[in-house]
Parts: structure tokens; sequence; C-alpha cells
């Protein structure tokens, strides 16, 4: 019974972890940065399973601090960009499952059992937490959680609770605990973020920053775009462009360059224009409109040109049945291999009387 309860619990954590990510907003966009940021950072680390199946965040004032900091953890400090601290709170079942990971390749069915944090703790721990930080920090969504993420990793372990408070230099935190599912449920564990805030004069600074970069005239001087100028096409035979060398002519009759066209480096048409020179430099100077169509002469007129040319056309000619000689008409038709062809060159009265034996019908019908 109480096994189902705590999986209960559990699936109401991830499904409310799940509501949390779909709602958004930059409230939650920190959490959603950690928890997938420690996800991978464990898989590609340790090889190790660790979700994260409930998180809160929450703004502290440093004298605050002593009630957020859980007891008996394995206290690490993280040194971060201009002489901040933060830390992070690590309980055994957390810190006895990565040694595990790493030292047996896999965690015991044993609870582990309560004992005090070394610096070989904190020494295998710390890759994890080092990578942590550049994780989320790829994933946050605003400036002010890619600031609070940006540039931590741990320095020291700090033995007691006291001393850790003692540590940390900034007036304002936010605290995020984060609880733990390890190995898809074989083991749970609770962590405890906490990050110096950062302040509205350092986001303006950095906003400052951003705006101040360079402006999109300066950036697009700096782009590359190759084109081709083709001022006209010829076809020459094989055998002639093998005997080419440097100093032969091509004979461009009929090129114009009013009408040079702009290829673009797939070899597709993009623009035409006219080539000239601008201070002693080649230039280019796109035409404003498109040429205007030829005019194309009516058909009746080149017609007559060609009558005229070549006489006018023979037209076929027909010949009545009766003109046709005898030894060409059929003697005897095979009404089934009949056809219109046949028919064609029957008098009136034979084609009757075929159609009518064809139909079954008697002469007088």
């Amino acid at each position: 019974m109480a096994r189902e309860l705590d999986s209960k619990t559990v699936l109401a954590r991830k499904l409310a972890l799940a509501r949390q990510d779909v709602a958004g907003g930059p409230v939650r966009s920190i959490l959603r940065a950690l928890r997938l940021g420690l996800a991978r950072a464990a898989e590609e680390k340790l090889a190790l399973a660790i979700s994260v199946i409930g998180a809160t965040q929450a703004r502290r004032s440093h004298d605050e601090l002593t009630k957020a900091i859980p007891e008996e953890c394995l206290y690490l400090l993280l040194a971060g960009p201009e002489e901040r601290f933060g830390a992070i709170c690590l309980d055994l079942g957390s810190v006895a499952s990565i040694i595990q990971q790493q030292t047996m390749g896999e965690l015991s069915e044993r609870p582990p059992e309560s004992r005090g944090f070394t610096a070989t703790d904190a020494a295998m721990v710390s890759p994890l937490v080092d990578e942590l930080f550049p994780r989320a920090r790829e994933m946050a969504e605003t400036l002010e959680d890619r600031r609070s993420l940006d540039g931590y990793k741990s320095c020291t372990r700090i033995p007691e609770r006291r001393a850790l408070v003692l540590a940390l230099n900034t007036d304002r935190y936010r605290v995020f605990d984060l609880t733990l599912e390890i190995a898809g449920g074989r083991r749970q564990g609770h962590a405890t973020l906490i990050l110096p805030e950062v302040g509205q004069e350092q986001l303006a600074e950095q906003t400052k920053e951003l705006n101040d970069g360079p402006a999109l005239a300066d950036a697009s001087g700096v782009i590359r775009a190759e084109l081709d100028a083709v001022i006209g096409r010829i076809r020459i035979p094989l055998s002639d462009l093998s005997t080419m060398k440097v100093g032969s002519l091509l004979p461009l009759a009929g090129a114009k360059l009013v009408n040079t066209d702009l290829i673009a480096i797939d070899r597709r048409k993009v623009a035409r224009g006219r080539l000239g020179q601008c201070r002693g430099m080649r230039a280019l100077r796109l035409n404003e409109r498109l040429p205007e169509p030829s005019e194309v002469e009516p058909l009746e007129e080149q017609f007559t040109e060609l009558e005229a040319e070549l006489g006018p056309p023979s037209r076929p000619t027909r010949k009545p049945v009766s003109d046709i000689p005898k030894t060409q008409m059929p003697a005897e038709v095979d009404p089934a291999e009949f056809g219109e062809d046949q028919l064609a060159l029957l008098s009136p009265e034979k084609a009757a009387a075929e159609i009518s034996e064809l139909a079954g019908l008697a002469e007088n019908d």
C-alpha cells in the first residue's frame, strides 16, 4: 500500500512539472532548463538516468538562507563571474548513487548507510555539477536566467551549513529545490541550488552591450556574394576549343553589354544589367525594367511572303467515285471485312444494298 502511494506521488509530481513546462513563462523557464540540463549532463558524464520530478523556485535574502539550506548534505561552493559565489547541496542518496555508478557501474539494491561527507565525495560529484550549468544555460529562455547560470563551477567543499552561509557574499539569491528520481525510480534524491540574483543594473548593462553590437549595415558589408556576369553565349566545336590558348579570340557575335546576365553560384539567372565603368572600375547597373518584347509580324504577312517565295501551297484533289477505274473497284466485298473505306468506293445504290444486307433486311424493307 505504501509503495502504491509513493508511485502515485511520483506520478503526480511528474504531471505537475509537465503542466508547468506547458504553461511556460519566464518563471518556469529556468526550472525547465535545469531539469533538461541535469538529465543530459548525467547521461553524458555518468551514463546514469536522473530525472527531476519536482522543482520549486524562491527568492531569498542572505539572512533567510539558513532556513533554505537543508541539513546533512554535501555542500559545494560554486565560483562564478565577478567574484560571485553560489552553492549546491546534495543529499546522501544522490551522492551515493553518483559514486556507485562511477565505481561499480550500477546502483546497489541496498539503501546507502548514514555517514559523513568527505573531500572524495566532492571530487566525484564535481564533474556532474560543472556539466550542469553550460547545459542548462543553453536551454534557458530569458536573459536573466542565462545570466544566472553563466560561468559557475565547483571550487571547494564546505563542511557545514553555517560556514556555507558565511561564504556566500551576495545580498539576494535564487533558491531552487529539485526532487530527483535516479535510475528509473530505483532511488530518489534531493538537490538545492543557490545562485546569486542578477541585479537590474547588470541586466541593463548586458542588454546595452547586445543592442550596441554591429548594425545590419556593418554586418552585411562583410558578406561575400559571388555573381558571374555573362555578356554572351557562343557554341564552338570541341576541336576548336582544344586548340585555344592564351591570347585566342572568341567570336562574340551579337553580344550586347546592355543585356548582361547575372548568374548565381547555382547557375541561375538572378538579374540583368548594363556593363560599364564607374571611377575607373568595371561596374554593372541593373536594368530598371525588363526589356520590351520584340514585335512579332502577323501570321498572314508571313504566309504571304512564304507564298511569294515558294508559290501557292498545293492542295490534295479528290476524284469522284465514277472516275475511279473499274480495275480499282473490289469485285466482291466480304461483309465481315466491310468498312467505311469500302463504302466510299461504291455507288449509292450498291452502298444501300450492302448496308441492307449487313443489317439483315429484306430488299423490300
